[in-house]
């Protein structure tokens, strides 16, 4: 028998000595950068699912496509054994395989539950956690590892993966039994909603206060200093909205049918407290937080040592207020005070259109810190910024080595000015604040990427690594 050796097997193995290659190159990297950076993984929650950035990553990175292959075993085991309900959508490797891009399904009010259905694409819940656990998984497996991590709602089920507090299996199982109960119709008896309204917390609540409907609509979440997301019942926060017209008041109602964590979900909050089957038992013995790295809720506090992850703390998180600029800035606050001697770095996990980094942005941008480089924020991926680049198979690995190689430098002195530092970072920041100062409303919108190089011999040694990567590994099927 012989074997027949295809230009794609040759391909293939040629991509795979490149990943390599290329990861043997940032280990040596970060291993001179990591010692001074805190590096912070900030994982998204229930928005913008990173079908388009997931998939190109899954077809390019092994370590990427390992990492949602694990998912699926996973999946799949605990369907076999009863776990979890039987799934009715495709394969998550199989999903990132298609040529098309379908759109994960959300819960929703207007589509039968997804129970019924046979040939779905997977859940948005799915694709955006099982995302960013590969992102991590491959950040990981190029030297990058979280000394913090931090999360915005659904984002602290992939969060708590990455401190030891779930294993993959409990990770898939919360995630089961939270699609399950947001397609619970006895949970909501009517349509809910949000909005993001451009404002601080205190105006709009006067707002709603005025207009009697607080404990209808709810403040959700207290984005950032400009902007506060409202949520509750779908027709007393239209009621809200329209009070809202009459103002200079600024607000974008968003495509959602459930109310989280607003009044909307308080019979839901109340049913997983009382439930314990949530949390089977041998799995929520090993649900906690561990030492290690520290684990910021979006409740806006660091979560001690040992604190259950149970059904409590679950519904909690599902019906108070997301405070994730008070998240952000107290963790400013705790690397100021133990670890002043490093930069401080927050990762966007969310591979969507840079949520994440603008808001960490919009609360530390007045910092001096910020403003010399200190302290910096960056999208892992960001699909708007990619462009056309979309068109081209691995644009999203491609983005994601650019931005850490901006984004990952040690600030160096400068040689005309030896007492300050690095004045690419402070003319960068200094540049961006002054550009949003006169425009509050959408301050938080803008971008903390940058187009400009930096001129110091770190990036330029990265990005000439980078070149001759690029020249040495031109594809040629006739070599092996």
């Amino acid at each position: 028998a012989c074997i027949i050796t295809t230009d794609i097997d040759k391909e293939r193995r040629y991509a795979l000595r490149l990943e390599q290659l290329f990861t043997l190159c940032v280990r040596l990297f970060f291993s001179f950068n990591m010692a001074s950076q805190h590096i912070v993984f900030s994982f998204a929650g229930q928005g913008f699912p990173p079908v388009e950035a997931a998939r190109d990553l899954y077809r390019v990175s092994s370590t990427f496509r390992q990492a949602i292959t694990d998912v699926q075993e996973t999946i799949n085991g605990l369907s076999h054994d009863g776990s979890i309900p039987g799934q009715a959508h495709v394969p998550l490797t199989d999903y990132f395989e298609e040529d098309e891009i379908r759109p994960p399904y959300a819960a929703s009010f207007d589509r039968p539950l997804s129970a019924t259905q046979h040939s779905l694409p997977p859940s948005a819940t799915l694709v955006i956690v099982s995302a960013q656990y590969a992102l991590g998984k491959l950040l990981q497996s190029w030297g990058v590892s979280p000394q913090s991590v931090m999360a915005y709602s659904l984002g602290e089920i992939a969060a708590g993966t990455f401190t030891g507090s779930y294993t993959l299996p409990a990770m898939v199982k919360l995630l089961a039994r939270r699609e399950g109960l947001l397609e619970d119709r006895s949970l909501f008896p009517n349509k809910g909603g949000l909005a993001l309204v451009f404002t601080d917390g205190d105006s709009i609540k006067q707002v709603l206060a005025k207009e009697g409907l607080l404990g209808t609509v709810d403040i959700a979440g207290f984005s950032s200093p400009g902007a506060t997301c409202v949520a509750g019942d779908a027709s007393q926060l239209d009621v809200a909205l329209e009070k809202l017209s009459d103002t200079d008041v600024d607000f974008k109602r968003v495509r959602l049918d459930i109310g989280m964590h607003s009044g909307h979900v308080q019979a839901l909050a109340d049913h997983v407290r009382s439930s314990p089957d949530i949390f089977p038992e041998r799995d929520s013995k090993d649900c906690k937080v561990l030492p290690g790295i520290d684990h910021w809720s979006s409740l806006g506090i660091q979560l001690p040592t040992g604190s259950p992850l149970n059904a409590n703390h679950y519904a909690t998180v599902l019906r108070r207020p997301l405070r994730y600029r008070d998240c952000v800035q107290k963790i400013f606050q705790k690397h100021m005070s133990e670890q002043r001697e490093q930069d401080l770095v927050f990762v966007d996990m969310g591979m969507g259109p840079g949520q994440l980094y603008k808001l960490i942005m919009a609360a530390l941008e007045h910092t001096a810190e910020w403003q010399r480089g200190q302290v910096r924020a960056m999208a892992s991926i960001d699909p708007v910024d990619a462009g056309d680049a979309r068109n081209t198979l691995g644009w999203a690995k491609a983005q994601l080595k650019d931005n850490l190689s901006k984004a990952h430098v040690l600030l160096q002195k400068s040689s005309t000015s030896p007492g300050m530092t690095d004045p690419h970072y402070a003319h960068k920041h200094n540049k961006k604040v002054a550009a949003r100062a006169s425009n509050p409303v959408t301050k938080w919108k803008c971008m903390a990427g940058t187009a400009e190089k930096f001129a110091d011999a770190q990036t330029c040694w990265f990005e000439g690594v980078n070149r001759l990567l690029l020249q040495l590994t031109s594809y040629d099927p006739n070599r092996t």
